[in-house]
């Protein structure tokens, strides 16, 4: 955390405290020895009162005790130390691009595996070639990933509305890249087979599903935020 953000935590508490009874007071004073004891780091000392006092202030004025919200001080040291780290998301482009990538590639695979096992030997095939399907996925990702720079990433909890673009430009500017997605792709389905092979269907839904396992793996080891993922409604 920067120090000027943990500074202005920390004047928060000491302003917090100042209001507190003296039996809350007593209990702030013998959790701070508690955390202390058990070597946590002035930073960590500071976000877990910040966490608690506002809450406390607030609810005393109703007759409650920080021991009643809380617990003793021995059941909020061991919910502070053994609190569950939360997982960091990434928004890195890069990461974000590769999610929406795999993401398409698998899906447009599997869809284009499938519908090629069912056709009738002779037939025209229905199956993409991989240098449509690479082509494609690449294009979308980058879709996908102006979608969420555009419009979802207002969604988050904490984003700053006031820099959302204007709708008009939104929609021109995701309507002609998408425009770019479709003419490319159907330009790339268009290409011969020396530039453009069909791989067996079997084969592309094989190659399709390792693509969705390995999104999944480095969404769950980066903490990849999804592009088209908005908050969750209330």
């Amino acid at each position: 955390m920067e120090p000027e953000k943990l500074q202005t935590l920390q004047a928060e508490n000491v302003q917090l405290e100042a209001k507190l009874t003296k039996r809350n007071e007593q209990y702030i004073f013998d959790l701070k020895k508690a955390l202390k004891a058990a070597n946590l780091t002035e930073e960590q000392t500071i976000t877990a009162l910040n966490e608690m006092l506002p809450t406390l202030v607030e609810e005393q004025k109703t007759g409650k005790t920080a021991r009643q919200l809380f617990g003793t001080v021995s059941e909020r040291l061991d919910a502070i130390v053994n609190k569950p780290v939360e997982k960091k998301k990434s928004t890195t482009a890069s990461l974000m691009w590769l999610d929406n990538f795999l993401l398409l590639f698998g899906m447009l695979g599997i869809v284009s595996g499938v519908m090629g096992l069912f056709v009738s030997r002779g037939t025209q095939p229905v199956t993409y070639g991989i240098t449509a399907l690479v082509v494609a996925s690449a294009i979308g990702g980058i879709v996908f990933y102006m979608m969420y720079l555009f419009v979802y990433q207002y969604d988050q909890p904490g984003a700053d509305k006031s820099k959302k673009p204007k709708t008009w430009k939104t929609v021109l500017m995701l309507a002609s890249v998408t425009l770019v997605w479709f003419l490319v792709f159907n330009g790339a389905a268009l290409l011969p087979a020396t530039l453009n092979p069909i791989l067996d269907p079997i084969v592309l839904v094989i190659v399709s599903a390792l693509a969705l396992g390995l999104r999944y793996y480095l969404k769950k080891r980066f903490g990849i935020i999804s592009s088209l993922a908005s908050a969750p409604r209330k």
